[in-house]
């Protein structure tokens, strides 16, 4: 397996690390050079790719989130910091003349695009900077299967049809406030994508779906896990 020494041991500076971040780490060292990170949020997953030797680019649109990922540079060494960078950008509309091996949406980021407008462009800025050859990597939330209604019953009643379950996570980001906009907290809501949506709109934007995961060991994906973790030919 990528990231893997000859006789399939896991590096010690692997040894321990949380399996989104290894799984990441795999990736990214199995096929060298520089690492863009859309949705680098606070910096967690960018910093233990540098730490693994990477070149990383990482980029958020939350300017509070580039800045907590900025505060983590005081505690690396100047070779690992010299490793990365940090871009404040919007991942829809970001256009570099960078080209990178490996592109990576940790921490379900593609799930704060909040339609499939949103996620057609996410997958467009992806595409311009993968390399011939590159691989996308990412995991995002699964939706959840709709229960099926109880025998018991009865249609005609008022409120018995199903209400879809909502995403499990969502969380708050303050942003600083500007002049003249309103106050400065937005709901931020994680939003499923099915296989099959996330397939569509890949393939939309010339990417091929390889392999398919339901945990970051590489357990196979199931419709019932909580989410996919995808590997994604350029």
């Amino acid at each position: 397996m990528a990231g893997n020494d000859t006789r399939g041991r896991t590096p010690l500076s692997l040894v321990g690390q949380e399996p989104d971040i290894l799984f990441y780490t795999r990736q990214a060292t199995g096929h060298g050079g520089s690492v863009l990170v859309l949705g680098s949020a606070n910096g967690r997953v960018a910093w233990a790719l540098a730490e693994a030797g990477l070149s990383v680019l990482g980029v958020d649109p939350s300017e509070r989130m580039v800045r907590a990922a900025e505060e983590l540079r005081a505690s690396e060494t100047p070779e690992v910091s010299g490793r990365m960078r940090f871009l404040n950008a919007d991942p829809r509309s970001l256009r570099l003349p960078e080209r990178f091996p490996v592109v990576l949406a940790p921490q379900h980021a593609l799930g704060l695009m909040g339609s499939h407008e949103d996620l057609e462009a996410f997958l467009a800025t992806v595409r311009h900077h993968l390399e011939p050859g590159g691989v996308f990597a990412y995991d995002v939330l699964n939706p959840p299967a709709e229960p099926a209604p109880s025998r018991d019953t009865d249609e005609d009643e008022p409120g018995a049809a199903l209400e879809p379950r909502r995403p499990v996570f969502a969380f708050h980001l303050r942003e600083r406030r500007q002049p003249g906009t309103p106050l400065g907290i937005r709901r931020l809501k994680l939003k499923p994508f099915s296989v099959e949506e996330l397939d569509e709109a890949m393939k939309a934007c010339g990417l091929t779906p390889r392999e398919r995961y339901g945990r970051f060991d590489g357990k196979p994906f199931d419709p019932e896990d909580s989410r996919h973790i995808g590997v994604v030919d350029g």
